[in-house]
């Protein structure tokens, strides 16, 4: 790489890291090299109970402090093929650490080879196929995507072959074997001890996509979406790997952290529908999912062989062109593990005003819609469900939440 593009892009990351002055975004286009740099730094009060959620055991409300800065980059090397690279990192304030712990984490890394009209291959860490045929209703900042399940792994070690043309999108990916992943369903995993929800040790596992977009039909295209995921699980033998933790009874057992039933595998299933478009009038969309769960039970008494999570979202919004947008949607899930199942349902609002491209400020809620909340004895009695207390306080839906925020776009 030439020393005058490295040294620009040195001064241009030192001018809009943090300074949130620049208003441009390539910095460097040149002999078929480009660089863009993007990025955003908000601060967002969460109510009490959604304070508790965003950072940690706080329970009052609560301002949060958070910035994002990525890059895009792209090389042209002949006629036909290009090399392209993306990093983008999440810095946050304290980030539930105690004061000078701020974090500086990777969000997306990934570099690949564009094909033209041949399609494009890219590996790295991102998330798999599965995600663009969920994404259709994933329109909110906080308090959407509660139907959903997906739209939140990230994985690393992750490679996919991407094809575009004719309005018809196809999508393969495969993630290699990685320890503490997150996996958005698996309630229950720890992977072997690690202090956080929904996490487990994966051997591997893949994913494929394909949707269709039309042109405007009225006010805008109508695209239609489907895809699949599934994997495996690290061998329930390997340190009790993947064991699940369920405080709850199943199967007549009140079961612990060595309850003997291990995740193996799983798989996903996901449609979505959508018409018009966010950036301009209305916009409406559904999205249907199930990931189911394979597990290993070695328990003598007991038969615990499948934990399911089945979710549908509807998405309605309006952009007037003239800074507002709204949307409103409504989200629904119901997860099953053994003969214990339970149930969220929530309403999310949300409201954004952009002043500009660079500033916009936002208000957003989450209104209970029915969400199973019994009490936590009745539950371990068999007399009622707590969809909080059955996912280990992964989504406490029962609670009326809101957050407000403005934010600067680099």
């Amino acid at each position: 790489m030439k020393k005058s593009f490295l040294a620009l892009a040195v001064a241009a990351l030192a001018a809009t890291s943090f300074a949130s002055t620049a208003s441009a975004t390539t910095v460097y286009d040149k002999d078929g090299t480009s660089l863009s740099i993007y990025g955003r730094v908000q601060a967002v009060y969460y109510s009490d109970e959604a304070s508790g959620v965003v950072n940690g055991d706080d329970k009052e409300g609560s301002i949060k402090a958070t910035g994002r800065l990525g890059f895009d980059l792209r090389s042209q090397i002949n006629p036909y093929v290009a090399g392209f690279a993306k990093a983008e990192f999440e810095m946050a304030n304290g980030d539930n650490q105690p004061d000078g712990s701020d974090s500086f984490d990777a969000r997306y890394l990934w570099v690949g080879m564009d094909f033209g009209q041949f399609g494009q291959f890219k590996v790295g860490k991102f998330e798999e196929a599965i995600k663009y045929a969920i994404s259709q209703t994933d329109i909110y900042d906080d308090w959407g995507c509660e139907g959903l399940n997906g739209n939140d792994d990230r994985r690393e070690g992750v490679v996919q072959y991407q094809w575009s043309g004719y309005g018809v999108d196809v999508i393969a990916s495969y993630a290699f074997a990685k320890n503490n992943e997150h996996l958005d369903g698996a309630y229950q995993g720890y992977a072997g001890g690690v202090n956080e929800r929904e996490t487990v040790n994966l051997d591997y596992s893949y994913s494929f996509a394909i949707g269709y977009t039309s042109p405007d039909v009225l006010f805008g295209p109508i695209a239609v979406r489907a895809g699949y995921a599934g994997g495996e699980f690290d061998d329930y033998q390997n340190n009790g790997a993947n064991e699940l933790y369920l405080p709850v009874n199943v199967n007549g057992q009140t079961l612990n952290l060595t309850n003997g039933i291990f995740y193996d595998s799983y798989d996903q299933f996901a449609i979505g529908l959508s018409w018009g478009s966010l950036n301009l009038g209305p916009y409406v969309a559904a999205v249907y999912q199930q990931r189911t769960f394979d597990l290993t039970d070695t328990n003598v008494d007991a038969d615990t062989d499948e934990s399911k999570v089945t979710g549908y979202e509807f998405a309605l919004g309006y952009n007037f062109g003239n800074g507002l947008l709204v949307r409103a949607g409504y989200n629904h899930q119901k997860y099953e593990i053994g003969s214990e199942e339970a149930e969220a349902s929530v309403i999310p609002v949300y409201i954004n005003y952009n002043f500009n491209p660079q500033v916009q400020v936002w208000a957003e809620a989450r209104f209970d819609a029915g969400s199973d909340d019994d009490s936590v004895d009745d539950v371990i009695a068999g007399r009622g469900a707590n969809f909080n207390f059955l996912t280990n306080g992964t989504y406490n839906s029962a609670e009326n939440v809101f957050s407000v925020g403005i934010r600067y776009n680099i």
